[in-house]
């Protein structure tokens, strides 16, 4: 077997040139933050293998379209499947190949910055399942299809946006994404749909807690670890956003609107809005066509 790192049938790739990236991105204060390097696609990858002792200089996100293969980072094995994603850090030890058997088919991202650093020092597994979606591959192609045209700046700041949409969908993908045969509840999802389902009443953090099978100081610790506020306040805003809906767009009463999230007392409903829109309800309705 010969093992190789690229030169694939249809394979397709693109190195942003080093001086490309310090004028137009680096320099750039729209994308500096999270920007891509490279990108790549290779379908049937048969026989490829990488190997890098000293990692890369940059984060590599790894989609795998089709088949299955193997990464390997700082000594711990992360099979990868057909739906799975992994982001490798940078200047991480890493080792990734292609089944034998069913070599992957992976669309790949190398990617920079002091964005990039933070949002993949935070997450809690590098591997997870990301599905399979058309709109997904398609946005791919625009990014791709973009840095074929030029290294323009347009260019440049278009399909790096595209890619912060990209890797936010799988990193913070609706987490009842899963494949049939691991379904991994999040409890804090579970908790924000309690909420929106029940807008028009008022809800304990007990109350909450009992609903998803949870203490209410586990949920609140977990809540707060995911989203940055707790379960009440969260449920707060959600109350407020559908506020801000009604006034924009009915013709109810204040005090009508208040009791239909769950609210009976007026003022407090006004010193709950003002907390967090910084306006009184009066104020934001009359202002909705300035």
């Amino acid at each position: 077997m010969i093992r190789k790192k690229d030169g694939f049938e249809d394979q397709r790739s693109i190195i942003v040139p080093r001086n490309v990236l310090a004028k137009q991105c680096i320099g750039n204060e729209i994308i500096n933050n999270l920007y891509i390097t490279n990108i790549g696609y290779y379908p049937k990858a048969q026989n490829h293998y990488r190997k890098r002792i000293n990692g890369a200089e940059q984060h590599i996100l790894i989609y795998c379209f089709e088949g299955k293969g193997n990464v390997c980072l700082e000594q711990v094995n992360y099979p990868v499947e057909a739906g799975n994603f992994i982001v490798i850090p940078k200047k991480k030890e890493h080792v990734y190949e292609a089944d034998p058997v069913l070599p992957w088919t992976i669309y790949w991202f190398h990617f920079s910055g002091p964005g990039a650093d933070l949002l993949v020092s935070q997450m809690q597994n590098p591997k997870a399942y990301g599905g399979f979606s058309e709109e997904r591959n398609t946005l791919f192609n625009t990014i791709y299809s973009r840095l074929e045209r030029g290294f323009s700046r347009e260019n440049m700041i278009y399909a790096n946006l595209c890619f912060h949409q990209y890797i936010g969908e799988f990193i913070y993908a609706d987490k009842h994404l899963a494949n049939d045969r691991e379904l991994v509840p999040d409890k804090v999802e579970e908790t924000i749909d309690l909420m929106r389902n029940n807008i028009e009443k008022m809800m304990s953090l007990k109350e909450m807690a009992l609903a998803v099978c949870l203490s209410p100081s586990h949920l609140s610790a977990i809540f707060k670890k995911k989203t940055g506020t707790s379960p009440i306040d969260y449920f707060n805003q959600l109350k407020i956003q559908k506020t801000t809906q009604y006034l924009l767009f009915t013709n109810l009463r204040i005090n009508e609107i208040a009791q239909k999230i769950g609210i009976n007392d007026p003022y407090y409903f006004s010193r709950l809005f003002s907390n967090v829109m910084g306006i009184s309800p009066k104020q934001y309705r009359d202002n909705r066509f300035s």
